[in-house]
């Protein structure tokens, strides 16, 4: 099939769209049906090979219902001694192994999955992302704005991380954008390095398409809204096209009598923006660079999930990576507080507004089977009537292990302490929380640096009302125990910045340089608070 850089040369767009985006237009009898068919044809190519009978306990499945009835959930243990050592030895998986891709792991714990990929799935991995460069660029049904000399800024992490190893590999050959600066020589630089040469690049050439971190294009703006040279725009990068964008921007600012902002100096077309805090950074990202983020949902185990449209409301599911199952929330949290228990699954035709747990089994050769992906989603609406998409919309809603228990009363995700410190107005730079305990019982504590001086005691209360406005069980919590159970420690300036720096001489790689944001541990807390007042 013509890939979209073959589509667009030869100038047929509605052809590149019907093959990236046309998912949209599929009703939910539709979506099942290419479910049930792709879950078939895995189970035939499981059946073959020595980890695939093994997760199908011999059987063979005929029909998609008896798969859900004989095929057991699994989890990441079940295929770790397959996977551990990345080898792909004859007749052990689905399909012949085409790149290997690591997840992140835990910010204190250097551990990690693995996932091997067949071709065909980087292929459809690559089709995903190409979805979200026509979403993120569109207006609307079948507008397609990217050209084949689209450039996209290259923010990626590297192989083998998932997004380099298989994202950029499949853009690579559905798109061939022209990544700033290129894969070959991204991956040897470190990961600031790769940002300013980019940059460099960018002042020259500009930007048409922008895939990485929410959290890295708002500390970019922010340092051009500061006037900040860290980018490392030196005289040596002169030449006649940065120096006419440079004036352009500069009087474009000027005339709005502002700080200069990366949206003066570049139009942007698409900015795709994945991390948990999109949703928190979208306004601000759109000032500064003057196009609003998209949001998409992979992940290393998963290939692609959801996608927004150009409305960017809820995501929508992909029918072609992997057949999806949904672990409603209460069966998930009694599977969390006793073992053996087996939580009910639902089908997508089966779901109603509410949180589930994802299930994944994925497509086209890949190994993950009924696999517990420890994603949190919330299935917000069963469709999307502002653009006509039919199938159910979903939001990510937390990672398992990023949910906080307080005495049964409630859990507490990242998102909604997020949204509570955002929405008091908390000048932060970066934060930390986790569950202690104190004579009186449980606390919640939160560790903050903040960009400005402000009084502990006024951002303890200001948090806490928010904490209450999100969250009943929360509020019951502070109402039947009769305590406050809000702490609000002042990290020394610069805490954040140290532990990276520490981390980074020590030798952790990129994906375990930051503190994880819930459920720190002890060790985490006591490098942050180094210099704290005793």
């Amino acid at each position: 099939m013509a890939t979209a850089v073959e589509l667009l040369r030869q100038g047929r767009r509605d052809e590149v769209w019907r093959k990236y985006c046309g998912f949209l237009d599929l009703n939910i009898e539709g979506f099942m049906e290419i479910q049930e068919r792709l879950l078939m044809e895995q189970v035939n190519l499981l059946s073959r090979c020595e980890l695939g009978q093994k997760l199908l306990g011999g059987a063979v499945p005929r029909t998609m219902e008896e798969f859900r009835a004989q095929v057991p959930l699994t989890t990441y243990e079940d295929y770790s001694p397959y996977l551990a050592t990345q080898t792909d030895a004859e007749g052990i998986f689905p399909s012949e192994t085409y790149v290997w891709a690591r997840t992140s792991g835990r910010s204190e714990e250097n551990t990690c999955k693995w996932a091997p990929y067949s071709r065909e799935m980087v292929t459809k991995v690559g089709e995903f992302a190409v979805g979200t460069f026509i979403m993120a660029s569109c207006s609307g049904r079948g507008d397609v704005r990217l050209h084949v000399d689209d450039c996209c800024l290259y923010t990626l992490a590297p192989p083998p991380y998932y997004t380099g190893a298989v994202i950029a590999r499949g853009l690579v050959q559905e798109l061939n954008p022209r990544f700033m600066p290129t894969l070959e020589d991204g991956d040897r630089m470190e990961f600031e390095e790769r940002i300013q040469e980019g940059f460099k690049i960018a002042m020259r050439d500009g930007i048409d398409l922008f895939y990485g971190l929410s959290s890295i294009l708002l500390a970019i703006g922010e340092q051009f809204e500061r006037g900040s040279s860290s980018m490392g725009f030196s005289l040596q990068m002169l030449h006649p096209a940065l120096l006419y964008r440079v004036a352009k921007g500069f009087i474009r600012s000027k005339l709005r009598k502002r700080p200069m902002r990366p949206r003066d100096l570049w139009k942007i077309k698409g900015i795709i923006a994945g991390g948990m805090d999109t949703s928190f950074y979208r306004d601000r990202i759109e000032q500064l660079w003057g196009t609003r983020p998209l949001e998409g949902y992979g992940g290393t185990e998963l290939g692609g999930v959801a996608i927004q449209a150009w409305n960017r409301k809820g995501m929508t599911f992909l029918p072609d990576c992997c057949f999806w199952e949904f672990i409603p929330e209460d069966d998930f949290y009694r599977s969390q507080e006793e073992p053996g228990f087996v939580p009910r699954t639902l089908r997508m035709d089966e779901v109603t507004p509410g949180v589930y747990e994802l299930v994944a089994t994925n497509f086209h050769g890949n190994v993950f089977t009924r696999y517990r992906s420890g994603d949190l989603i919330e299935i917000v609406s069963l469709n999307d009537p502002e653009i006509r998409v039919n199938i159910p919309q979903m939001v990510f809603h937390a990672r398992a292990d990023g949910v906080i228990d307080i005495a049964g009363f409630t859990r507490l995700t990242e998102k909604a302490v997020w949204e509570a410190i955002e929405e008091a107005g908390v000048p932060y730079r970066d934060w930390s929380i986790r569950k202690e305990y104190r004579d009186q019982g449980p606390i919640l504590h939160l560790y903050l640096e903040l960009k400005e001086a402000c009084s502990d005691s006024d951002l303890r209360q200001r948090v806490h009302e928010r904490l209450i406005e999100k969250d009943t069980g929360y509020a019951d919590f502070r109402n039947l125990l009769g305590y406050h159970p809000l702490e609000v420690t002042i990290l020394p300036e610069g805490s954040f910045a140290r532990y990276t720096e520490e981390r980074r001489r020590a030798g952790a790689d990129m994906a375990h340089l930051k503190p994880r944001r819930m459920n720190p541990s002890d060790e985490v807390i006591a490098r942050l608070l180094q210099g704290a007042p005793r």
